[in-house]
């Protein structure tokens, strides 16, 4: 068991606020995570932070965000009381470093979902596909790479409904990409380039490629929108986003356009905490929000 002493880190708050789908919360405290091919043990005592991987390469100090410069991060985003509150509230919660095939595969996973069915059709996925591992006394299976997931009707079983095709043409243009989806490639374009790069996969829209962006690639300016965002941003900076928007509506789109620029190269650190806060403390949030018809905002990928 390894140990690493840590200021402003929260291992609840990380795991917990909607990054990641393959982790359980076990006896004394530990948590189990399940990363590619390896099952991580991790707990939290104080700053003292606890672990051990099946994996003696996995780098879980860099998987957990631990290297971020975290003061700078908060004093970057805490523009006003509304994060400033919520950063108060949630404070140590960091933006995991996932592999970037599987945090496209989970989020493909997640579209127009709820957590319960995106964990289960992921560990489908993994059993189906990938090889069976042991570790401190947790059976799992890892995560398939894009060159495993060779046939359609199998991947059809593990419930992933239509984005059973999404997953598996996708799988096929990473296997055969050449380098052209990877993390180093795709940290060498822009932001607006990189995501455009993204959504060019099939079942990937605006919401699901700022997740893959900030969540694997380091693009911690990107502000996935969801319906939780949506009304949080509307309800608490609507003046400012309708003076931003100078008529448009506030769609996705806008709302994430008016948050890039208000918090900064941060962006998605802000939107991390405002998704958490908005998810743990179940607040109502105006109903009327006058964003035009239902069937433009974006269905939450998450029910809670």
């Amino acid at each position: 068991m390894r140990e690493v002493v840590v200021g402003n880190f929260s291992l609840k708050a990380t795991l917990e606020s909607g990054q990641l789908f393959r982790w359980h919360h076990g006896s004394n405290g530990f948590y189990h995570i399940v990363a590619g091919d390896s099952i991580i043990k991790v707990r939290q005592s104080g700053d003292k932070i606890e672990y051990d991987s099946s994996n003696t390469k996995f780098d879980v100090k860099k998987f957990l965000g631990l290297n971020h410069s975290y003061s700078k991060i908060i004093g970057s985003v805490s523009k006003d009381k509304v994060i400033a509150a919520a950063v108060k509230k949630h404070r140590g919660l960091r933006i995991l470093e996932q592999d970037l095939w599987e945090c496209t595969a989970s989020f493909i996973c997640s579209s127009f979902s709820n957590i319960p069915r995106i964990r289960q059709c992921i560990e489908k996925i993994a059993a189906a596909f990938g090889s069976r591992m042991e570790f401190d006394g947790i059976a799992s299976s890892s995560f398939p790479q894009p060159q495993q997931i060779t046939d359609f009707s199998r991947l059809k079983k593990c419930g992933l409904g239509y984005r059973a095709e999404y997953l598996f043409e996708t799988a096929r243009i990473f296997a055969s990409s050449n380098g052209e989806y990877s993390k180093q490639q795709l940290q060498k374009l822009s932001y607006e380039e990189a995501k455009n790069k993204i959504m060019e996969l099939p079942g990937v829209g605006s919401k699901v490629a700022d997740c893959i962006l900030l969540f694997s690639c380091g693009f911690y300016g990107a502000f996935p929108v969801d319906v939780w965002i949506q009304r949080t941003m509307v309800g608490n900076y609507g003046r400012e986003i309708t003076s931003f928007a100078a008529g448009r509506k506030p769609s996705e789109k806008v709302v994430a356009e008016f948050a890039r620029g208000y918090f900064g190269e941060y962006a998605g650190y802000a939107q991390q905490f405002l998704f958490h806060n908005a998810r743990t403390s179940r607040k109502t949030l105006p109903n009327k929000l006058n964003i035009g018809k239902v069937s433009e905002l974006i269905v939450p990928s998450h029910k809670f």
